[in-house]
This record gives C-alpha cells, sequence and structure tokens, in this order.
C-alpha cells in the first residue's frame, strides 16, 4: 500500500466519527463533543501556553485569574466547535432553525444592488463554521481557504463548506476571487493571519505592531468592492450565535494603506473585547516582531 493510499484510508476512518456527529442535532453535537475540553487542554499543552500568551499581550490590564477562566471557556468553546462543524458540514436542515440569526443583511444587497460586489472581511472565532453556516443561508455567499496537505480532508471540508457556498476559493487563486467580486459576489475573508512580513505590514493589534496582510485593501480595488465587516458572537449558555452584518466601510481603500489595515485590525478588535475568550487565540497571530524575529 502506498503512503497515499495509506494517509486516505485513515484519514476516512478518522473521518467516521465526525460523519456520524454531523446526523445529530446542533445541541446533541455541542454537548457531545463539549465534554472533551478537558482533554483538549492536557493534549494540546503548546496550543494552551499560545493562547495563555495572547491573552496576556492582549489584555495586561486584567487579572490573571480573568485571563486563566478566559482560556478554560476558550478550550469549552473550542470542543463545541467539532460538534458544530460536523453538522455545519453535513445537516440539511437550515442552520437558523437552531443554531441562530443574521442581522444587516441588508447591507450586503444594498451594494450588489449598487453594482459592487461585496467583500465580507471577518475574523477566526471559535464559530467561524457556524457563522458562515448561517451567513450563507440568508444570502448568497462564497469562502476563501487555505489549502490542506491532506487531500482527502481538504476534498471532505470543501465538500461540506459548500452546502453552503457558492464556491470557495484556495487563497492563492487571487484572479478568480477578483473575478468573482467583479461579477458581483460576495466574498468571505478572514485575513487575520501572520504571513511574514514579505507580505505584511505591521500595525496596532491590541497595541503590539502585528504583521497584517497588505492583501486586504488591494483585493477590494482590485475586486472594485465594497467592504462590510461581519462578526458573531456566541450565546455560551444556550450556543446560539449571533451574526452581525455592519454598513459598508466608507472610503476604503483609500490612499493610506496603513491606515486602511489599521481601521480592520481595530474592526476586530473591537468586536473581540464583547467577546475575548471567543477569538481564535490558537493563532500565533504575533509570530513575527517588525525585527524579523519570532515572539514564541
Amino acid at each position: 500500500m502506498t503512503r497515499s493510499l495509506t494517509q486516505s484510508v485513515l484519514t476516512q476512518l478518522a473521518l467516521l466519527p465526525i460523519r456520524l456527529i454531523g446526523r445529530m442535532k446542533w445541541a446533541q453535537a455541542r454537548r457531545l463533543t463539549g465534554g472533551l475540553a478537558p482533554v483538549l487542554q492536557r493534549l494540546m499543552v503548546r496550543r494552551r501556553r499560545i493562547v495563555d500568551q495572547n491573552l496576556a499581550w492582549c489584555f495586561p490590564d486584567h487579572s490573571p485569574a480573568q485571563r486563566a477562566q478566559w482560556t478554560d471557556e476558550h478550550f469549552k468553546h473550542l470542543a463545541e466547535a467539532i460538534g458544530e462543524i460536523a453538522v455545519a458540514w453535513s445537516a440539511q436542515q437550515p442552520a437558523s432553525l437552531e443554531l441562530g440569526e443574521v442581522t444587516g443583511v441588508e447591507h450586503i444587497q444594498a451594494c450588489q444592488a449598487q453594482g459592487h460586489g461585496v467583500l465580507l472581511v471577518t475574523g477566526h472565532t471559535v464559530c467561524m463554521e457556524s457563522t458562515a453556516r448561517l451567513l450563507g443561508e440568508a444570502t448568497p455567499a462564497s469562502g476563501t481557504y487555505r489549502p490542506l496537505r491532506n487531500p482527502v480532508l481538504e476534498r471532505f471540508q470543501n465538500r461540506g463548506r459548500s452546502r453552503f457556498a457558492e464556491h470557495m476559493f484556495s487563497r492563492d487563486d487571487l484572479r478568480g476571487m477578483v473575478r468573482y467580486l467583479r461579477q458581483g459576489g460576495a466574498l468571505w475573508y478572514a485575513p487575520d493571519q501572520d504571513f511574514g512580513p514579505a507580505l505584511s505590514e505591521f500595525v496596532p493589534f491590541f497595541g503590539i505592531p502585528t504583521a497584517t496582510l497588505r492583501a486586504l485593501p488591494e483585493l477590494a480595488r482590485l475586486g472594485r468592492a465594497k467592504v462590510v465587516g461581519v462578526y458573531p458572537i456566541k450565546d455560551p449558555n444556550t450556543g446560539r450565535v449571533k451574526v452581525q452584518v455592519e454598513p459598508a466601510w466608507d472610503d476604503f481603500p483609500s490612499s493610506d494603506r496603513t491606515a486602511d489595515l489599521r481601521r480592520y485590525n481595530a474592526f476586530l478588535e473591537r468586536h473581540i473585547r464583547q467577546a475575548p475568550s471567543q477569538y481564535w487565540w490558537l493563532h500565533r497571530r504575533f509570530k513575527t516582531d517588525p525585527e524579523g524575529g519570532r515572539r514564541y
């Protein structure tokens, strides 16, 4: 058996529990996987340290006890997300019946009525897949993704997302994204990752100079698109997600790229502060410093 075939078989076996969970109701799946939170914390020792460090940098004025509570909540959300993702990629029934709601869709529709494509800017959160499912049911939209090393897992992921997305664009398919935006499409885009200084500019995020992708204003400019902010907040008690779609940003992109990137980070920070444990703190968001060194 070749290495690729072995990987394919093992991946399909590993996906069996996910497929089974995907047949459950949202609340059932969330409860089932939510109990894995302590296990995740024990197994993901390095990632736990990253979460702790990120929270310490971003919320230095809060007590260690408060930050520790947010870390525990974060891993609880992550555990619940396993079940939520399984259902999001599998469920036939509309998610809005159980999962939550989207407010502000009219802002997307207004831009499209004026002949513009819409770049839906957001960030990585613990309920990102649930949010995408809700938004895809509320209005036609496509997404972007980072190609995976495992082709079986990538097909499973993209097939699941295609239940609620018009199309999934690889992050390298700039031409396809630009064409889609120029045709009036709405494209989900979360550029809040550190891809190094070659692709980024350092602008403040929680007061820290942070490598922020230059591609955001450029994609909006090339696609002749309006930029609309989207952010979800999950009710920790009910699990329901409220996705807020904001009015289109005026004068974006502007003639000042640094100001544009600051505006994006400020948008994220404003929403993260509403529910600190729900941002994707597992990311090494502050990996690169302006001198080229590593912070982790």
